[in-house]
């Protein structure tokens, strides 16, 4: 039974606009011990979905369907006091900017031990222990508990929002964005923090990103998000290397290939939709070149081969289309609609 099962889960999001439909009708799976990488545009729906499991949402979201299944237990319909149970303790969350989760006022080392022992229940002698591990673990000098934030590099201020999200040794991690704001070579450096301590601690871990490179060199497994709907999910390398919607072909035709230098780099053209009118039938279809009269229907996810699943009506012509994607013309000029 996977760790983290979250089924056909639905959040709205309530504005003066209207409803907006920030996560509508996904499903995701994590196994343990796997890292799964949650990939797509800013506005998809990756950290709601993420923030959906730790239940941390704004007052303005709802979650009107759906199941959020934890080492079974049902995180939609579980009491406030369970829910609250497992922060934490066995799902902790990575935040963004590093800078915003530490309090500037505080020591660095003092956020850590009020952790361990207000949520944890430990006594000082042995925060102040589990702490100094905490950081020798992350790779930070023990001296530096008496710090404030500020003083901290952005590696380094990383790297202690990963202890404090390790703290009370949970069973799932949540990251998100956790290297965007770092340049390329301190990127690498918590990446490998990352996978090390997964590895030596047998975590699961979701890692939010719009980054495809990220997800090519740390995760499992990849869940590719469009407009609140997961449109392509499977094994990374499968997912990366032979992508069956049109989407995940788009995006990797969008960063750039160290194998393939000469590679022009092709943006996808327009935006996505409003969340609160999003289209009809399949949503990446006013920007997909391979767009056909079906596309006015919305797609399924369904299973293309093991493991490996997409929402596309054109999977069966995926092999054509990744050879056309892959040219820069194919992107500038849509096909005809309706062929």
């Amino acid at each position: 039974m996977a760790l983290l099962s979250i089924e056909d889960l639905s959040l709205h999001y309530v504005t003066s606009r209207g409803v907006a439909r920030a996560v509508d009708g996904a499903s995701l799976s994590v196994e343990r011990g796997q890292v799964v990488g949650l990939v797509g545009e800013s506005g998809c729906g990756k950290t709601t979905l993420a923030r959906a499991v730790t239940g941390v949402i704004p007052r303005s979201a709802r979650i009107v369907g759906g199941k959020i299944m934890f080492d079974g237990m049902d995180l939609v319909t579980a009491s406030r006091r369970d829910a609250n149970r497992l922060r934490w303790r066995e799902i902790s969350f990575v935040p963004q900017s590093a800078m915003n989760s530490l309090d500037p006022v505080y020591r660095v080392g003092t956020q850590l031990m009020e952790v361990l022992t207000d949520r944890g229940g430990m006594d000082r002698r042995k925060a102040k222990a589990r702490a100094a591990e905490l950081f020798e673990m992350v790779g930070i000098g023990v001296d530096r508990l008496h710090d404030y934030p500020h003083q901290f590099s952005g590696g380094m201020r990383q790297r202690a929002a990963i202890a404090l999200g390790l703290a009370l040794s949970p069973k799932l991690v949540i990251a998100d964005e956790p290297v965007t704001a770092l340049d390329v070579v301190v990127q690498r450096q918590v990446l490998d923090l990352i996978r090390r301590l997964q590895q030596e601690l047998s975590l699961s871990v979701i890692i939010v990103t719009h980054d495809i490179s990220v997800v090519a060199y740390l995760c499992d497994a990849v869940a590719v998000m469009y407009a609140g709907k997961v449109v392509e999910v499977g094994r990374a390398a499968d997912v990366l290397n032979a992508p069956d919607h049109p989407y995940t072909m788009g995006l990797y035709n969008a960063f750039p290939d160290l194998e393939r230098s000469q590679r022009r780099l092709t943006p996808i053209a327009g935006a996505p939709p409003s969340l609160i009118d999003p289209p009809s039938g399949c949503r990446f279809e006013p920007r997909c070149p391979f767009s056909i009269a079906k596309c006015g229907e919305e797609p399924p996810l369904e299973e293309i081969r093991a493991g490996h699943r997409a929402a596309c009506w054109r999977t069966g012509d995926a092999a054509e289309l990744r050879e056309k994607a892959a040219d820069v013309a194919t992107w500038e000029q849509r096909e005809g609609v309706g062929a």
